[in-house]
């Protein structure tokens, strides 16, 4: 599917409790930068990483709730830099790993064991940190129950995404899910003559998962770009519906993969 401009009332209360996308905010914006490095709880978990797209106020809330979550549960957050959902899906007793290059990746953050370490003391949160590539990561084969991937998909190499899903198939126990948000932008093809711009390409969502050996649990093909159902103009013609960029021209895809036993 495709994240909408309005919002089910449990999506809105969820980013109203945890200040997502951008954090909680002071009047005052001087003020606010002040708490951001002095009072992180003051800010909230979402406060900490830059230049977050508006379609964030549906990424976050349908993928924290996309799968019902028990405490114990271990998850894996591919690029989860120092943005929020880590620290709330901790907070809800998941067990979390958060695997991320930091500057070495193609689109980067200046994410680091202590940025994590203080984030952590903060809210009260015990989440791992891997400052390196997934497959550098060392992770268990069939030890995690969720892999979160929130908007990273597009910006690694394609050339790079086939290894990436082989790790994310490997690590995932049977029954295990692979909940994901795709950029889709729409200054590229199919809706331009265009294949990349400054931050990333279209994936083809069906390539995605024939590449990852998992199966579609939850998604519309016809809102997936790839899927012979996707059609670009019905896009475009519904385009006031959904939730759209500001940061840059870009729809957000949601769906979620799961390991079949």
């Amino acid at each position: 599917m495709i994240g909408r401009r309005e919002l089910p009332e449990h999506f809105e209360r969820w980013n109203r409790r945890w200040g997502a996308p951008y954090g909680k905010r002071p009047r005052h914006v001087l003020r606010r930068q002040a708490l951001r490095f002095t009072f992180p709880r003051a800010v909230g978990p979402f406060g900490f990483q830059p230049d977050n797209s508006i379609t964030r106020r549906f990424e976050y809330p349908w993928a924290f709730h996309a799968v019902p979550l028990r405490a114990g549960m271990r998850a894996v957050e591919i690029g989860g830099s120092l943005a929020g959902l880590q620290f709330a899906l901790a907070s809800a007793g998941v067990k979390v790993v958060n695997v991320d290059p930091g500057e070495r990746a193609t689109v980067g953050w200046p994410v680091n064991q202590a940025s994590i370490n203080r984030l952590n003391r903060a809210f009260r949160t015990d989440v791992e940190l891997r400052n390196c590539f997934i497959e550098e990561a060392g992770l268990e084969a069939e030890s995690f129950d969720l892999v979160y991937s929130i908007s990273t998909i597009e910006h690694i190499p394609v050339t790079l995404l086939a290894s990436i899903l082989g790790e994310v198939n490997r690590i995932l126990k049977p029954g295990g899910r692979c909940v994901l948000t795709v950029d889709l932008f729409l200054d590229l093809e199919p809706f331009s003559y265009e294949t990349r711009n400054i931050t990333g390409a279209n994936i083809d969502i069906q390539w995605l998962v024939e590449q990852s050996g998992l199966d579609l649990e939850q998604g519309d093909p016809a809102e997936l770009y790839g899927f012979p159902e996707f059609d670009p103009k019905g896009i475009m013609g519904n385009l006031f519906s959904y939730q759209y960029g500001t940061y840059y021209p870009s729809l957000a895809q949601a769906f979620v993969l799961v390991k079949r036993a």
